[in-house]
């Protein structure tokens, strides 16, 4: 669902909220290229009208030219898709407040035990070293 900026952030609060204690979501930036959408939306005109003509009303408002690009940003939940385009003009704030945003809802992130992994893998490796002397001792 392609969203403007505020309602995107808004409904990204509500995401996160909601995947607290279970679920996840990931969030993409990328460049928007407008181009291979014009394409994509070719073969798809049959199908929705009503949302080529609000995309192309967003690209048109956003003025894109060769040296600066929209971004578009992405947001997924297993239930759940969201999507801005954000004009290269407003990219400061919008990053401003989806930084704001991440640190607000940082404590509901799950914290990797990396310690674990790291023994993991320094028994592995000395069993490994432990193999390769064996097979010199023999030969």
């Amino acid at each position: 669902m392609l969203l403007n900026n505020d309602e995107f952030l808004l409904a990204l609060a509500e995401l996160f909220v909601a995947t607290r204690e279970n679920g996840s979501v990931t969030v993409t930036l990328k460049r928007y290229n407008y181009e291979g959408v014009k394409q994509e939306r070719q073969k798809k005109r049959a199908k929705t009208a009503s949302n080529e003509e609000a995309m192309q009303l967003i690209v048109d408002r956003l003025s894109l030219n060769d040296t600066e690009y929209a971004t578009l940003v992405r947001a997924n939940t297993e239930k759940r898709k969201l999507s801005t385009l954000v004009a290269p003009s407003s990219l400061d704030v919008f990053l401003a407040r989806y930084h704001g945003l991440l640190m607000v809802n940082a404590e509901s992130i799950k914290k990797k035990d990396r310690l674990k992994k790291k023994k993991a893998a320094v028994k592995l490796l000395a069993a490994k070293k432990a193999r390769s002397k064996k097979s010199t001792v023999k030969a």
